[in-house]
């Protein structure tokens, strides 16, 4: 049956002529392989002297260029019943094995003179790597060894992975066993790919094919017993629950320190500098501490300790004076103007506090550049910001408390979209749980927009206003974009009050019983004659009594335009 075999179409993906004036041993010139589905069919290949083929994508080629180890990968290969498939070079015995990779533990998919794990030296090929499989009218097929016709081919066995060591384990005698084991252990035991199970199945394997002469098994179970892998760390187990047995579970509901606002977790405040955010902060832990609405929102009183490390401790109780007028300073919200940074045990720090104060759920730390720590060797940014805020959303699950990590906001990265601003990289909004970002349109405006969003919080967006004299943020309304509207409606309505265009249309009223008819330059005449001037052109003026029609009738004035084709459009206005 084999000598009838007409290739693979598990493994191979195309089939291409190679190159017969050459050595054979790469494509015909004019063929291209990279990129292209289908060259040759096997058969239409396989009419030249010299042909190969391509490995689909997600295959593998382990070839081993020594006959004694090609012999050897043989045995083994037998002995542990891989499925795979093997092709020997009948001119010097050398083997190509091919396997699948579809999980890419083999990164590297061209390089020669790989040590594996169990012991081979090989040179490892994918992608669109020729493969000779007639070298000048001498087949390196039907395979050798092969999957039988019901199974499919297996993934690269952990065996046969690439490894950075520095062993010599091929052919070792009497010496060099026992020591080169042990050292193997230990050196795969740090890689994260390999289990204790399959180390112990990988120097098994090299005892038994790889050493010239094997190790008694006395000797190997001492190498392998539990002692050596003590530094091992073990693949974790995926922990599942389907949808019926999530259904049945009593999950608590999340549990907000101030309702809407903050829940348990962390949440980041951001705003530009200079904005208020320490106004904010202390308002918010002084509410909290008090049992006080923030903002209108509900609070759940509780134990407060803010941080405030860029302040002093006069101008603390100055503030607090001034947002709390005659009431007494709350004892429940505590106060500190420095700390450790996270890697000088910042977290244990906080861990002593809770400890002495268990009734604390809020910690408010302004500003989180303060508490940051040294980076890493070879950290990334990204790293760092992940690292740190994951550090502190961690510690307050644990504790089930709300930290609130105060941090600036870039200048103008993306106008529409506030928390795309906050400072630092994604791995600082990524860990949080609630962002709130206070922005304006100009520093000047004296209305903020509060942005809020979170996995427990929806996405809504608050106008406030910082009242001065009394240092407290007020919130104005439900719904930004309400109150804006209605701002800008109270705005043009004043204008409109107090404006010539209306005190001009009153007087024409006036003047003529409550009717008047004509053009827009006759308006703006009457209007210097009046003493009222209007000074826009009659087209601005036109489109003036568009956008006042509305304030026109709640005087009680009937306004129509009278349209004449392209001709200037005449107004009429009525008392009504």
């Amino acid at each position: 049956m084999l000598s009838q075999w007409k290739g693979n179409d598990k493994l191979f993906k195309t089939y291409v002529e190679g190159n017969s004036k050459g050595d054979g041993k790469s494509p015909a010139s004019g063929q291209r392989i990279k990129g292209e589905d289908k060259i040759l069919s096997f058969e239409e290949a396989s009419k030249h002297p010299c042909f190969g083929t391509v490995l689909k994508d997600g295959m593998i080629d382990i070839s081993f260029d020594d006959a004694e180890m090609s012999e050897k990968f043989l045995e083994m290969a037998k002995a542990n019943a891989w499925r795979c498939l093997v092709l020997k070079n009948p001119t010097n015995g050398h083997l190509h094995t091919f396997w699948k990779n579809e999980q890419g533990e083999i990164t590297k998919l061209s390089a020669e003179d790989q040590k594996l794990a169990v012991g081979f030296i090989a040179d490892i090929h994918g992608g669109s790597t020729y493969i000779p499989l007639r070298v000048h009218g001498v087949d390196r097929f039907p395979p050798i060894y092969d999957i039988l016709a019901d199974e499919e081919y297996q993934e690269v066995p952990k065996e046969l992975l690439p490894v950075n060591t520095t062993a010599e384990l091929w052919q070792q005698d009497k010496g060099g066993r026992n020591n080169g084991l042990s050292a193997m252990a230990i050196f795969l035991s740090h890689d994260r790919r390999f289990t204790k199970e399959q180390i112990r199945r990988v120097l098994t394997n090299t005892n038994a094919f790889i050493f010239k002469n094997r190790l008694p098994d006395k000797e190997l179970n001492i190498i392998l017993r539990d002692e050596t892998f003590k530094g091992i760390v073990e693949t974790p187990k995926l922990n599942t629950l389907n949808a019926a047995e999530l259904f049945q579970m009593d999950i608590e509901p999340v549990e907000f320190i101030i309702e809407g606002l903050v829940p348990v977790g962390l949440v980041i405040l951001a705003s530009p500098p200079k904005y208020g955010k320490s106004w904010f902060c202390l308002d918010m832990g002084l509410s909290v501490a008090m049992g006080c609405d923030f903002l209108g929102f509900k609070t759940h009183k509780s134990k407060v300790l803010y941080l405030a490390l860029e302040d002093r401790n006069d101008r603390l109780k100055q503030r607090i004076s001034q947002i709390l007028g005659t009431e007494p300073f709350p004892a429940w919200l505590n106060l500190g103007i420095d700390s450790a940074t996270l890697d000088k045990g910042f977290l244990e720090s906080v861990t002593e506090f809770l400890k002495e104060q268990p009734e604390t759920k809020l910690i408010i730390i302004d500003t989180f550049i303060k508490i940051r720590g040294e980076a890493r060797r070879n950290e990334s940014a990204y790293a760092i910001d992940s690292r740190e805020a994951g550090e502190i959303k961690k510690f307050a699950d644990q504790h089930k408390i709300a930290v609130v990590l105060v941090t600036h906001t870039r200048k103008g990265i993306d106008p529409d979209d506030p928390f795309v601003n906050i400072t630092g990289t994604y791995g600082v909004a990524g860990a949080a749980d609630d962002m709130i970002v206070l922005t304006k349109q100009k520093r000047g405006d004296d209305v903020t927009k509060m942005s809020v969003t979170g996995r427990d919080v929806s996405y809504e967006e608050f106008p406030l206003i910082f009242n001065k004299e009394r240092g407290k943020w007020m919130r104005q309304s439900d719904s930004f974009d309400d109150f804006m509207a209605r701002t800008q409606l109270e705005i043009k309505r004043a204008e409109y009050l107090t404006g010539n265009t209306r005190k001009t249309i009153m007087k024409l009223l006036e003047e003529n019983g409550g009717t008047w008819t004509g053009f827009c330059k006759a308006i703006i005449d009457k209007s210097k004659e009046y003493g009222t001037p209007i000074s826009l052109t009659s087209q601005k003026l036109g489109k003036e009594l568009a956008e006042i029609n509305g304030f026109l009738f709640e005087d009680s004035i009937l306004h129509t335009e009278i349209s004449k084709g392209t001709a200037a459009s005449k107004h009429k206005f009525e008392k009504v």
